[in-house]
């Protein structure tokens, strides 16, 4: 029997992964093997909902872009230099301490963002509201997050049906033969450009219709999740249980040697 969205009891699921992410976030800079550690539980987790470790990765490097503000701290830092030259006109020195801070930035954002996919793909938009709504969060927080989750699935809606239909007017990359086709570095860089600027115009548009459709039909600004789930009798054995794990993970985050 398919499990209905929202009648599933997640309180466990979202704790857990909330959890996991206060403990990645709380590792002190340089404990790379407590990282390792945690990217093999989270991997391990997405491998049991059925997403290999490799894609896993591969979509939680959507967070590079936005981590690269703290690469500045390389260089700013004066503690630890590990290199010293000119540049140019310019003299720079690279220091251990920000090369540790930025990196395990990094690899914390990269970790957690991937334990946020395997959260969503162990349960739905709606079975994470009403977990977050049996949590006592205020509705405001709840409803935040269905509605992030369901915009960020419209962006990935709408970057396919563009990417699609880039293929069939034939501006893909590669050709039929497999070689490589179209322009020059300068004219894919603009077409890629043009893509990511359509993209969020359309969702934006989008998103403008289902904003006034919902009000046309009394939205009130609360997502409608239907009836409560039935507790999970064993809900607190596995925050117990979850909570521990995580524990001793952020326990060995702070005495493993750093680098």
């Amino acid at each position: 029997m398919a499990r209905v969205p929202g009648q599933v009891d997640a309180r466990a699921t979202v704790i857990a992964a909330l959890a996991f992410i206060l403990a990645v976030a709380l590792m002190p800079a340089g404990a790379y093997a407590a990282m390792a550690a945690a990217w093999l539980l989270v991997a391990t987790a997405g491998a049991l909902r059925g997403i290999a470790p490799l894609t896993l990765a591969r979509r939680g490097g959507i967070v590079f872009p936005f981590v690269l503000a703290a690469l500045p701290l390389i260089f700013i830092r004066s503690d630890e230099v590990i290199w010293e030259g000119l540049v140019g006109p310019f003299s720079l020195h690279v220091s251990g301490v920000g090369l540790r801070i930025a990196l395990s930035a990094l690899l914390k954002a990269w970790i957690s963002v991937q334990a946020s996919i395997v959260l969503v793909a162990t349960a739905d938009a709606p079975t994470i509201v009403v977990a977050l709504r049996r949590m006592r969060l205020p509705d405001a927080i709840a409803t935040s997050a269905g509605l992030t989750i369901r915009y960020l699935e419209l962006l990935r809606d709408e970057a396919q049906r563009m990417l699609r239909a880039r293929a069939a007017r034939s501006v893909s990359p590669v050709g039929v033969g497999g070689e490589r086709v179209g322009g020059s570095i300068a004219w894919r860089a603009r077409t890629t450009g043009n893509l990511v600027g359509s993209l969020f115009l359309r969702a934006y548009a989008r998103a403008a219709r289902v904003e006034e459709a919902a009000l046309s039909r009394g939205a009130t600004g609360s997502l409608s999740t239907g009836s409560l789930p039935t507790a999970d009798r064993y809900l607190g054995v596995k925050v117990v249980a979850a909570v521990t794990l995580l524990l001793a993970l952020s326990a060995f985050g702070q005495v493993v040697p750093r680098l």
